[in-house]
Order: C-alpha cells, then structure tokens, then sequence
C-alpha cells in the first residue's frame, strides 16, 4: 500500500469518529420532545388531582345539604388551620342542638304540637337557660364521621366569599340566634337543618387558576355551579 493510500485512510477513519451537525440537531430534538411529554404528563396528573378534589367536593356538599334535612341539624363545610397553617376542609355538624329541650322541665314547657325547626329551637334556648337548674352541656360543633374530604393537593386554595352583604331581610332573627350561629367557630358555608343555608360562593383554585366553574350555595340550601344569585 502507498503513503498516499495509507494517509487517506486514517483520514477517513478519523472523520467517522464525531457526529455530524445534522445528527447533533436531531437528538437535541428528541430529547426537547421526550421533555415535553413529561411535562405534558405532570400537568395531566395534576389537573386530574384537582379536578377530583373539585367533583368530590360538590359531591360532598350535596350530600351534606341532604343529610342536614333528613337530621334536621345544622350542617357545613368549614375551613380549618392544621400545626402547620395549613387550610383543611372539614365537614362538621352542630351536636346536641336540642339539648335545652331535652333537659327541659316538662311541667315548664308549653305544649305546642306544633314542630319546630333548628333555627326556631336554637333561638329559644335563650329564654329556657335560666329556667334549667343545673347547666346543659353547651351544643358544639364536630367533625362529622359520615362525610370525609381529602386534602387539598398541592397548590390549591378553597375560599368562601358571603353574598350576604350585611343586608339579611331575617337579620333580627340572626340576632336572636345562640353563639354557636354567630362565633367565629361557625363553619364558612352552614345549612341550618331546615334547607334553608346561608349564601356563599366557593372558588377552588390552583396557583390562582381557577379549578372548575364557581360554586354558589343558595339561600334555599341548594348548589348551583357557574352560575350567582
């Protein structure tokens, strides 16, 4: 074999030994789309997460509005700060709402055949506890065992806004109502037990996005979703 020849060679075998620019800017272009889909991926994962957050919650609000009915006791959703600060919805319900009427003298109470709903008996027990000779155990409010939601995932916010507007047409009946209605551990979206609920909106939202269609709870207890009063 000549010098020539020889020298030819190793060039070639030297030549073969790097990568074209035409194969560099395809695998740069691979690896962009392999990234995408990954992306592509979490945010699938997290947009399913939030939006089973958003339907079990509705879900669970129905259910709450019927099972305050059924029970005739006050019922609702309310927002609760774990150790840590963080924002727990929980579902809790007003125990012993009727405990002045049970430990009632039955010779001091008027004989009415008439039932009454969990409003009217929650405003009354003002007038009979002086009456009671030892002191009823006060109605507080508790976790409700039957109905459990999970926990907000990562990113997302719950807020209750009033549209009450501090302009109730039945403010003095409100007024009249015992401490349990009016405190600051009254849940944020309340059903009083008799349909009837306070009206609220309920936005959930991830990193500001909003996550579904606005909630609405109407003053008639029921749930409308995207739409106001």
């Amino acid at each position: 074999m000549s010098k020539s020849t020889s020298l030819i060679a190793t060039s070639h075998r030297h030549t073969q030994a790097g990568f074209t620019l035409v194969e560099i800017v395809v695998v740069v272009v691979i690896l962009s789309i392999f990234a995408g889909m990954m992306s592509l991926s979490v945010g699938s994962s997290e947009s399913r997460k939030n939006r089973a957050f958003y339907e079990h919650l509705t879900d669970s609000l129905n259910y709450v509005r019927l099972l305050s009915a059924e029970r005739i006791q006050p019922m609702g959703l309310s927002l609760q700060a774990d150790k840590q600060g963080q924002i727990t919805p929980v579902i809790v319900a007003l125990s012993n709402p009727y405990i002045a009427y049970q430990n009632q003298d039955s010779t001091s109470s008027i004989k009415d055949s008439t039932p009454k709903n969990a409003m009217e008996l929650s405003a009354d027990i003002t007038s009979m506890s002086g009456a009671a000779s030892n002191k009823a155990p006060t109605p507080s409010w508790e976790t409700e065992p039957e109905v459990s939601l999970p926990a907000l995932p990562d990113g997302v916010s719950l807020s209750v806004q009033s549209l009450d507007a501090g302009g109730m047409s039945n403010t003095g009946q409100m007024q009249a109502l015992q401490p349990w209605f009016t405190g600051q551990n009254v849940p944020q979206v309340l059903w009083f037990g008799t349909g009837q609920a306070t009206p609220v909106t309920i936005e959930v939202r991830h990193n500001s996005r909003l996550v579904g269609e606005v909630i609405t709870i109407m003053p008639d207890g029921s749930m409308s979703i995207g739409q106001g009063l």
